[in-house]
């Protein structure tokens, strides 16, 4: 690892911050353009319009909260507005938020975005936080419950890439993990971001070559976008192969979430970000490290807004770690950087280490279960953690059976009505009545697709667990066990 530094006179950079914030605008709203044109494709016009109106609602609550906050100082308006940029930061935060989010909660969260995370520190570059990343926390834990249901029905009903590996805990075998990315596309359709998720995060090919085109116009700094990527990539690839995940996984891990649109839009803030080469790269690691460990261990399906949020809060100390003279203390600072990124990498491989395979249920068919006296399938299981517990509701005759049951799936209580034909041995049907689980997580599970795989199904059938819904499909089957049991009189 090599640091240059050149002594005066200092190269000049012809770019302006009015040149570097318009070809940032530019490719924002290229990226806001493709969302409105896929969400509009996939799932109706409606979709992409709300795409655009969400868009408006941050710009109008941006440049309005900036326009009175000027006024109020008494300084000219427009001028000031020019030079505060608020724009992007009302755009990056559209981006990173789902398009289920209502239109007042995002108001809200880009109001205190532009107030809190920008002006009250003296404004454009003078801000601790990136402000973006500061009001979509502020949505994420403010408003959850703000959702529109419609939205959340129609777009979020399968689960995302990253909820569907965070409920498989973060890790699979090879094989699994090849199918895990076939059910989105395989590669192709995670580049080009045919599936749903935060409005601007899902296209990693638009985003890459954004990227590409402001490191060519300089207008980011190659040192932190290379060093987290590669840091993300290699910290996975060395808990992939170790777990038996494959490379896959440390290629999921860089195109999948945020972390793209993070290092393109969001980690090169020079404002918010160590201002010397080794600094950066010490954050750059710092970043790639905490993502991950959120990822695999919070309860947030990605990591990367709060990895960004933390390192900006030790970017002093970060900046007073490198701090001296940067030619003369060039082989000093160099052992700083390179024992602070070894510290943090081991962090984040020691926490890696702890994640385990979710346990793969073994697929077998009811006629094969009936051919021997042995019992299989979900007599086998163990749902004594789901409590699952059933009530006769009625009888449609003096042989079926209507039970409603109630199971713990992954953080809440799913309710189902299940019709057993006792004669049999058998289950008529399966209906959740009540869902407890994750939105967009564990619905993929209650399908009428999923639940009619339950028809006929007795207890010695095997039920694959649904792909992205592993917790939710365990506290149906709890459910389904038990109603079968109480129905044979166990």
């Amino acid at each position: 690892m090599k640091f240059t530094y050149k002594p005066s006179p200092n190269y000049r950079n012809t770019q302006s911050t009015g040149g570097i914030m318009f070809d940032l605008t530019m490719c924002l709203c290229a990226v806001v353009l493709f969302s409105a044109v896929y969400y509009s494709i996939a799932y109706g016009f409606a979709y992409g319009l709300r795409v655009i109106l969400m868009t408006l609602v941050s710009l109008i609550a941006a440049i309005g909260t900036e326009a009175v906050y000027f006024r109020m100082r008494g300084r000219e308006v427009k001028k000031e507005i020019l030079h505060s940029y608020g724009w992007v930061t009302a755009l990056i935060l559209t981006l990173i938020t789902r398009l289920d989010v209502s239109y007042y909660a995002l108001f809200v969260g880009t109001v205190v975005a532009i107030i809190i995370g920008k002006l009250v520190f003296g404004g454009f570059g003078q801000n601790i936080f990136n402000p973006a990343a500061f009001g979509e926390a502020l949505i994420m834990n403010s408003f959850s419950a703000s959702k529109s249901a419609q939205v959340t029905a129609d777009v979020f009903s399968g689960a995302t890439p990253m909820a569907a590996m965070n409920s498989n805990n973060w890790i699979l075998s090879s094989s699994a993990m090849g199918n895990f990315i076939k059910g989105f596309g395989g590669w192709g359709g995670l580049l080009v971001g045919s599936y749903p998720s935060v409005i601007g995060g899902s296209c990693a090919l638009l985003i890459l070559l954004c990227g590409v085109y402001l490191l060519w116009r300089k207008d980011i700094d190659w040192h932190l976008s290379v060093t987290y990527l590669i840091t993300v990539f290699c910290v996975s690839l060395v808990v992939g192969l170790i777990k038996g995940a494959g490379i896959n996984y440390a290629i999921f891990n860089v195109i999948s979430g945020g972390v793209l649109f993070g290092t393109v839009f969001m980690m090169t803030d020079p404002v918010t970000t160590p201002i010397t080469i080794p600094g950066r790269m010490v954050f750059a690691v710092g970043c790639a490290a905490l993502t991950l460990i959120l990822r695999w261990k919070s309860n947030l399906p990605d990591g990367v807004l709060f990895s960004i949020l933390l390192m900006n809060m030790l970017t002093p100390a970060i900046d007073k770690l490198v701090d001296g003279n940067q030619i003369k203390n060039q082989v000093q600072i160099r052992r700083k950087v390179v024992y602070t990124s070894i510290v943090v990498i081991l962090a984040a491989l020691g926490v890696g280490m702890t994640l385990d395979k979710v346990a793969a249920e073994t697929p077998a068919s009811s006629d094969a279960a009936a051919e021997t006296s042995e019992p299989a399938g979900m007599a086998l299981e163990d749902f004594s953690a789901n409590e699952a517990g059933c009530r006769v509701y009625s009888n449609v005759d003096d042989t079926a059976y209507v039970y409603h049951c109630s199971a713990k799936g992954f953080e809440g209580t799913n309710k189902a009505t299940i019709t057993v034909d006792a004669t049999k041995g058998t289950i008529t049907s399966v209906e959740v009545t009540d869902f407890g689980d994750t939105t967009g997580v564990g619905d993929a599970a209650t399908t009428a697709d999923e639940l009619k795989r339950y028809e006929n199904a007795t207890i010695n059938s095997s039920i694959d667990a649904t792909a992205g819904a592993t917790y939710t499909s365990a506290s149906i089957r709890a459910m389904a066990a038990k109603a079968l049991n109480m129905a044979a009189g166990k």
